[in-house]
């Protein structure tokens, strides 16, 4: 009876000892799957923010090649208006030289080519009465005589650039140099109101010099009158023959005058 006890408590603390092993063994096992649980959860929230790194990485990307285009897109529009103000530059330079040579010709020829200065005296007659030139007023100027010819009647206006009608005034202006005055000397003289000049003309000065430098050519390069015959001067707004308060004040001023002189060039 004593060893049937025994063999029972024996038993019943094997079976104790079994249930609490397999108590621990479930507990551990719970704690590992705690553990895995939470170690997946770190991965996955490690992932996400690995996403949105890398989403914030393509929109930073594309928006650095966004702005790569605009600026390739700058870069051609800058070199394209280089291009252009450097092919400005150089035309403007060259017009500029042309300009300052032809200026530097006009305003140096208060002498005549050979030198000599106009000095006029009183042999000079002439019967005025027969220069009837329309858009031509011929009149008695002390020594001289002065063909004063309007701008308006030769020139488009502000300009130096001549009308398709200035042919015809121009042609008989030569053909009276060359009829009663076929040795004279004549001075080209260029005149311009009080208005300030246009463009491409810096002055007045320029324009009434270029203008008289036109009828020069003219006179010379078309009419056969012998260059060393002339002298070209651009006087300007300096010398109105009226005032030049009213607009046919300044349309009378702004003219060419051929100027006579007694003096041969022969």
């Amino acid at each position: 009876m004593f060893r049937f006890c025994s063999l029972m408590l024996i038993s019943l603390a094997v079976a104790g000892l079994g249930c609490n092993q397999n108590a621990a063994w479930r507990q551990q096992q719970a704690l590992m799957q705690q553990q895995t649980q939470s170690q997946i959860a770190e991965f996955e929230r490690r992932a996400s923010g690995l996403d949105a790194s890398n989403q914030d990485l393509h929109s930073q990307l594309a928006q650095a090649q966004q702005q790569q285009k605009i600026l390739q897109d700058e870069l051609v529009l800058v070199r394209r208006q280089l291009g252009d103000t450097t092919k400005q530059l150089a035309q403007s330079q060259e017009l500029a030289k042309e300009r300052e040579q032809k200026v530097q010709t006009l305003m140096a020829s208060t002498q005549y080519r050979g030198g000599a200065v106009i000095k006029p005296n009183n042999s000079l007659s002439a019967d005025l009465s027969q220069i009837q030139i329309p858009g031509v007023n011929a009149r008695q100027d002390g020594d001289v005589i002065r063909l004063e010819i309007s701008a308006d009647a030769i020139f488009q206006p502000g300009t130096n650039s001549l009308t398709p009608n200035s042919e015809v005034l121009l042609s008989q202006v030569s053909g009276i140099l060359s009829r009663d005055f076929p040795t004279n000397k004549v001075g080209v003289e260029g005149h311009t109101d009080n208005q300030p000049a246009r463009a491409p003309f810096t002055s007045n000065h320029q324009l009434s010099a270029s203008m008289a430098q036109t009828v020069f050519d003219q006179l010379s390069g078309r009419y056969g009158i012998a260059p060393a015959r002339m002298v070209v001067v651009g006087h300007g707004s300096n010398h109105p023959v009226v005032s030049n308060a009213t607009p046919a004040g300044q349309q009378r001023n702004r003219r060419v005058d051929l100027v006579i002189y007694p003096e041969s060039a022969e």
